[in-house]
């Protein structure tokens, strides 16, 4: 007992620093910058650490908005994962209960990347309390860009930004606290590019070659293929350039991004080739021709039971933050704008609860208007895909990593909306924010207390990885800002 007394010391130091943590976070919701292009949100985080005493690192493994900040010496060495980047037209009035905003054109936190990112700082800044009393190890905040979309973590596991740790932890925002136990799809991007010949589309058709006739049948013949791949396999595509505003003129240029998912990477590649080959068989159709460059490629999540179960029992000991009648109230206002089928999340939480017991708690707590409940950790035999995708992954593959969920938005809430962006700068989100922090902090003191744990996770970690290959993102590619996608 007194062992876990003297850790959760530790974490006063994040109740005492409350105010300008969620001040900070609520300054990087109002710069609110998609990916690669971080550059303000990434400074305030250098700024803050460098000023509670870590060592930063700026511009880190040649991306201009990556970072490091590192406290301590010698093992165990331990990662702490942030996020900063926002996504592009989600624009939204904070506090609002409806759609509103000033610029809907302009960028919104709509995953709550504010958030994670400061609740990260949180856990770094109550980890380094504990070195500071002269305990061994190592804890460096990894500031990670450009996750929307971007796979900022494949650029930095390339690098070799992640293979030198123990573990790695990290949080994501949620409308649940729980520990993530699921792997989730690889990806990779792509954009294809279809050049043809202009000519006067009514004059003298017949010496047009149109591009955006190779493009439009890619994307027939994509959606064809939809029924003969993998249940879990995904194809969404995204037509970034037409050829122009005017229909007399045979378009000579067209752009479009594809993003190809399946549950692991050569299962994802594997169906990128024959997406390519459709491209190849658009253009030979229109007598085009077709280049395409790999934008990002992203890893699926290699799950560990050892960090999920230290990081459950750490959450569990921290336990709920207490909400007011107020944040009820709003979070209730809130969960009314959800559109029907928004709790489809919340079911498959459900489902994944092996104990009858444990099914009939979820269901009971479904109308809730805040979640202040722990959803319980089952160890499964199968891993479950979730349909997603994070960069996350490629940390996953590079040391053992696990992920907490803490709830900062209300039920029902749809990811990548703007009730999420109007929820960034409430109390209650900075509650779950604060919390997650601390959940983090708990589990990085635990295992650097007990390297034993680490050993354990290594383990299987090694086990999950035999018999399949890492795929890094190749060397000429580099990160691209979002505005630069056209």
């Amino acid at each position: 007992m007194k062992q876990e007394l003297d850790l959760h010391r530790y974490l006063a130091e994040i109740d005492e620093k409350a105010m300008p943590l969620s001040a900070l976070s609520d300054q990087i919701w109002e710069f609110a910058e998609t990916q690669f292009e971080e550059f303000q949100s990434a400074e305030a985080l250098c700024a803050f650490l460098e000023n509670e005493g870590f060592t930063v690192e700026r511009g880190a493994f040649d991306i201009k908005t990556a970072f490091t900040a590192t406290f301590g010496s010698g093992g165990p060495r331990i990662g702490i994962l942030g996020e900063f980047d926002a996504l592009s037209g989600l624009n939204q009035k904070a506090g609002v209960v409806r759609r509103e905003s000033d610029h809907p054109e302009a960028n919104g936190h709509g995953c709550g990347h504010n958030l994670l990112g400061v609740g990260s700082v949180a856990a770094a800044l109550a980890v380094k309390k504990y070195l500071e009393d002269g305990f061994p190890g190592t804890v460096t905040y990894f500031g990670c860009p450009g996750e929307e979309g971007g796979s900022g973590k494949a650029y930095m596991a390339r690098a070799g930004a992640f293979s030198g740790l123990d573990c790695a932890l990290t949080w994501h925002p949620s409308s649940l606290y729980m520990v993530y136990q699921n792997s989730s799809l690889a990806n990779f991007q792509v954009q294809f590019t279809f050049h043809g010949v202009s000519a006067h589309a009514a004059g003298s058709p017949e010496m047009g070659r149109s591009a955006l006739d190779a493009l439009e049948l890619m994307n027939v013949g994509a959606n064809f293929l939809r029924e003969h791949m993998i249940e879990k396999a995904r194809v969404h595509y995204a037509v970034t350039n037409t050829g122009g505003y005017s229909p007399n003129v045979v378009q000579n240029l067209a752009k479009a991004i594809y993003l190809v998912r399946a549950p692991r990477q050569d299962q994802a590649l594997e169906l990128l080739n024959r997406v390519k080959k459709i491209a190849e068989g658009a253009a030979l159709m229109t007598e085009t021709t077709v280049e395409h460059q790999l934008i990002k490629s992203c890893a699926n999540m290699i799950s560990n039971q050892v960090l999920e179960q230290v990081m459950f029992d750490s959450l569990t000991e921290v336990g709920m933050p207490g909400y007011t009648p107020e944040e009820y109230e709003l979070a209730r206002r809130y969960a009314d704008t959800a559109p029907k089928g928004a709790d489809r999340g919340y079911m498959d939480a459900v489902q994944e609860r092996l104990d009858p017991r444990n099914k009939r708690l979820l269901l009971q707590k479904k109308s809730d208007p805040l979640y202040d409940f722990i959803v319980p950790y089952e160890p499964m035999h199968l891993v479950r895909v979730e349909a997603g995708s994070t960069d996350v992954g490629d940390v996953s593959w590079m040391c053992p990593t696990a992920q907490l969920y803490a709830a900062t938005w209300a039920p029902g809430t749809p990811g990548h909306s703007w009730q999420v962006v109007s929820q960034g700068k409430s109390s209650h989100a900075h509650k779950g924010m604060l919390l997650a922090g601390k959940v983090i902090a708990l589990t990085a003191m635990r295992l650097m207390r007990q390297p034993a744990l680490l050993e354990q996770a290594k383990e299987e970690h090694a086990l999950a990885l035999q018999g399949q290959t890492y795929l890094p993102i190749p060397d000429e590619i580099h990160p691209v800002p979002l505005r630069t996608m056209s």
